[in-house]
């Protein structure tokens, strides 16, 4: 085999492997789940702390552990709620992490 027909072929396994593993992944995603954290962001965008700390129960997660894996339209949750000028789902959420809800950070 030529060299460019090892690389194509090469890249092409390494193609299906991709989305084999993705198509796994999937697989063992739970819909519930993600029915569950779409709630929350709609939760922090409502501005409803009843609603936030009912979706956040139902995920089974912490508030910590959503903060770190929870994207709401590109923002972690803190930012979510601050660019709704949802004020009262961003006291819950501060309170609930630490931080102060008054800074408006950006991730990279």
């Amino acid at each position: 085999m030529s060299i460019s027909r090892k690389a194509t072929f090469a890249l092409l396994i390494g193609t299906s492997l991709t989305f084999t593993a993705a198509t796994a992944a999937a697989k063992d995603y739970p819909l519930h789940m993600e029915n569950d954290l779409v709630a929350v962001c709609t939760a922090i965008k409502n501005d409803s702390r009843l609603a936030l700390n009912r979706a956040v129960k139902n995920t089974g997660l912490s508030f910590s552990k959503l903060n770190a894996g929870l994207v709401c339209n590109g923002q972690d949750m803190l930012t979510f709620s601050l660019t709704h000028n949802a004020a009262q789902t961003n006291s819950v959420i501060a309170h609930n992490l630490n931080a102060r809800s008054t800074i408006l950070t950006a991730k990279r």
